[in-house]
């Protein structure tokens, strides 16, 4: 019993002695020679076990109701359900225009899970969580080939897994979920010198999300150049044969994608774009800002607002200060080796943001190549400096006096357990996580009523409600505000029209403006708000608002004294009704005689 006493006395002494301290820092720090998966496969065990639990609590959320979807599935997952029964949606505009928008491989992986029994909607709440473990695992390896630490690569996984689920991009599980996974795995491949990996991974993002596809061309295109004396063009001919390979791969992948995407017609032009109100700074697409930070920074078109969640996203912006002092902070002295593509990466996404800039809505959204970019370096680097000041921390224990060693080390070992504690425990002290962007369905009876109708119905409403018919009830609507995207004006003014049309009758006090509506729309169902002529509904209502900014001379509410038909219909045409909503049956309309 002595024996173990004694050597329970002296474990702390020995794990605290200058020794000790050595060893943890050579346990945390960059690894001397080649890594091997022996050491590394703890570490990222310990990294997929932090993202399951964070992709378990975003199932659990996912499937807390019936009746609860993504935000972005109402526009780019709702069609699908053609891949679970054909006859849906027919002569629907609306999903035929999100239908040629959506990547080859996106549409091609819904319809095998539809083809399995696994329906949109389902597919919609797993991928998110599959796509994050995919995400995680290659974010490991990628900070293990940057840090050379499998301590610091764990940490670049927890926090990654921790940005995942702090916005929505993820769990919206339409294309842009696919960046992530995708994009990291391609820098994993171009920093490991595989080849074949990088084309794999372009040919993925191609089919799959085309933005991040053009980014790793940057990235590929980069590598042709070095800094010697100036920029030069590189002097070995992989990189131009890996970037040439890259270019012909993408231009097969995009090549049935541009041809979808034009069946609508022409994108709108920037003139166009500039005198619309939906790109204006309350529009739809909230695009053109009158400041110039809300153009350049926050806006649809703006590198990107700097990130507060998590909030380690600010330990970054040490990053260059501590560079200054590789006496004090050693773990970064073996960074640019394997760090060298970050600058490319940066240079890529600021090249592609300036194109998407000149090319105007041609190569999507500005933000769509900064706003991601910027979270996968800030984690990157603000992994990297947590490290370091752990480490810097541990040497300062390392170089005091035998006298003081114990103490010190004592002090910011514990200090750096709690902190540490506090990162990997962080999701746990917010009031939600995964803070993703869900809506619940609340009226499940009204989803029963129009789901028992014919797949042929078309469904009239202003109501924010209509939004979610097409996924909970698989049935078509006139329009909608999530619906009423305005990149194509071909697709986007005859719907804004048939929105105005609707608008004018549901307020019009004149039956045949009623009627000649639900005649030239070919309307069989017309949903209506219980408030939807209270006077503040259309400050409420989102469409209202948004074709009211389009016609603002129009009679888009109820006049005083004057009661529009739709108020007070006559009984007989009220199909279904609950404390929310009124469903009209707009055949008993057309039989209604005017006075």
């Amino acid at each position: 019993m002595r024996f173990h006493l004694t050597a329970e006395r002296q474990l702390p002494m020995i794990l605290f002695s200058r020794s000790g301290v050595t060893h943890l820092r050579r346990f945390l720090g960059a690894a001397e020679g080649e890594l091997t998966g022996v050491e590394a496969r703890p570490w990222f065990a310990f990294s997929l076990l932090y993202a399951t639990g964070c992709a378990v609590l975003a199932l659990r959320q996912a499937f807390a109701s019936e009746y609860l979807l993504a935000d972005d599935v109402r526009e780019h997952v709702f069609w699908m359900f053609r891949f679970v029964d054909h006859r849906l949606f027919p002569q629907d505009p609306i999903a035929d225009y999100f239908q040629s928008l959506a990547p080859i491989g996106y549409a091609t992986l819904y319809w095998l899970l539809a083809r399995v029994g696994i329906d949109p909607l389902l597919a919609s709440k797993l991928l998110p969580s599959v796509l994050s473990l995919f995400a995680a695992g290659y974010f490991f390896a990628l900070a293990l080939r940057v840090f050379r630490s499998p301590a610091a690569a764990t940490l670049a996984a927890i926090l990654f897994c921790q940005c995942l689920w702090l916005n929505s991009d993820l769990s919206s599980a339409t294309p842009r979920a696919f960046f992530y996974p995708l994009f990291v795995a391609f820098l994993y491949y171009d920093v490991r010198g595989s080849m074949i990996g990088v084309l794999v991974t372009i040919g993925l993002e191609g089919i799959l999300f085309p933005p991040a596809a053009l980014l790793s061309l940057g990235v590929l295109a980069l590598n042709c150049l070095h800094w010697e004396n100036g920029l030069r063009l590189g002097p070995g001919s992989r990189a131009y044969l890996v970037f040439a390979a890259a270019f012909g791969l993408i231009l097969v992948c995009l090549w049935p994608y541009l041809h979808s995407v034009g069946a609508f017609g022409p994108l709108v032009t920037y003139t166009e774009a500039r005198q619309m109100p939906e790109f204006g700074p309350d529009g739809r697409v909230p695009f053109f800002f009158p400041s110039l930070w809300g153009y350049w920074v926050s806006g649809n078109g703006g590198l990107h607002t700097p990130p507060t969640r998590p909030p380690w996203f600010f330990a970054a912006f040490l990053w260059p200060l501590l560079r200054r002092f590789p006496n004090q902070f050693p773990l970064l002295k073996e960074v640019p080796r394997g760090a060298r593509p970050l600058s490319q990466i940066a240079g890529a996404a600021l090249l592609l943001f300036v194109a998407a800039h000149v090319l105007l809505f041609r190569l999507y959204l500005p933000n769509r190549y900064t706003q991601p970019t910027v979270r996968v370096l800030l984690i990157l680097a603000a992994a990297g400096v947590m490290l370091a000041l752990l480490d810097a921390a541990l040497l300062w224990a390392e170089k005091r006096s035998e006298r003081r060693l114990f103490v010190s080390a004592v002090g910011v070992v514990g200090l750096s357990v709690v902190l540490l504690g506090a990162v990997a425990a962080f999701p746990l002290l917010l009031s939600h996580f995964p803070t993703n962007s869900y809506i619940k369905g609340t009226d499940p009876n009204l989803y029963h009523f129009f789901a028992r109708q014919p797949v042929t119905i078309r469904i009239a409403s202003l109501s924010d409600e209509a939004n979610n018919l097409p996924t909970f009830c698989r049935r078509s609507i006139i329009i909608g505000a999530e619906c009423a995207v305005p990149f194509h004006p071909a697709y986007y003014l005859p719907l804004r029209e048939r929105g105005l049309q609707l608008a004018l009758a549901q307020y019009s006090a004149d039956l045949s403006i009623v009627q000649q509506c639900v005649r030239d729309q070919r309307i069989d169902f017309w949903l209506l708000d219980r408030s939807a002529f209270s006077r503040n509904y259309s400050h409420h209502c989102r469409l209202l608002r948004q074709i009211r900014m389009s016609a603002p001379d129009q009679p888009l509410s109820t006049v005083h004294g004057v009661p529009p038909v739709l108020q007070r219909p006559p009984p007989e045409s009220v199909a279904f009704e609950d404390a929310k909503f009124v469903v009209l049956d707009a055949r008993r309309l057309l039989v209604l005689h005017t006075h």
